[in-house]
């Protein structure tokens, strides 16, 4: 705060009528240890964005880019960047038909993943007689993920479909 000749650090919440030469210093450097409200996950502005805000938005994990000419575990080996929660998964092809995905998480310490790490519960990522298919539902999932982690993808089976890719939507912990 700024008034007349005099500098003040001191937070000014009051009336300012009288106040001589006010002005509002706009190349402010923070120092020490600043907070702020936390904007919400979806606020793309140009607002300051708290620790909290970042860690609540969401992204995506890379996606991996599975070859469905056969069955089987695809040995695409995926190593979590961050520990996260998925929350969501896409599928798309590229043409018309089925496919079934399970994902296996397991430790580096007990690399690679198999079947029985798998993560996916009853609502494994699935396209049926078409290209893509989205869904948040994952019941019976193991959401968590730690930085670290590896994941593989299986194609449980397929139809017509020799391509596909699937992203993770995931929020960072």
């Amino acid at each position: 705060l700024y008034v007349g000749d005099v500098t003040s650090n001191a937070t000014h919440t009051g009336d300012v009528t009288g106040a001589t030469a006010l002005t509002i210093k706009t190349d402010v450097a923070l120092a020490g240890n600043p907070t702020t409200t936390t904007q919400t996950a979806t606020d793309n502005s140009t607002r300051i964005a708290t620790t909290a805000h970042v860690k609540a938005a969401t992204s995506r994990l890379a996606p991996f880019k599975i070859d469905t000419t056969a069955t089987g575990a695809k040995k695409l080996y995926y190593p979590v960047p961050f520990a996260c929660t998925i929350t969501g998964w896409e599928l798309v092809a590229d043409a018309s038909g089925s496919v079934v995905i399970d994902i296996w998480k397991d430790v580096y310490a007990n690399f690679p993943p198999t079947v029985a790490d798998t993560i996916t519960g009853s609502a494994k990522p699935t396209i049926s007689s078409a290209t893509k298919a989205q869904s948040t539902t994952l019941t019976g999932w193991t959401t968590s993920l730690a930085a670290g982690d590896y994941l593989e993808v299986n194609v449980d089976s397929v139809t017509t479909i020799t391509n596909v890719t699937l992203t993770l939507t995931v929020t960072r912990t």
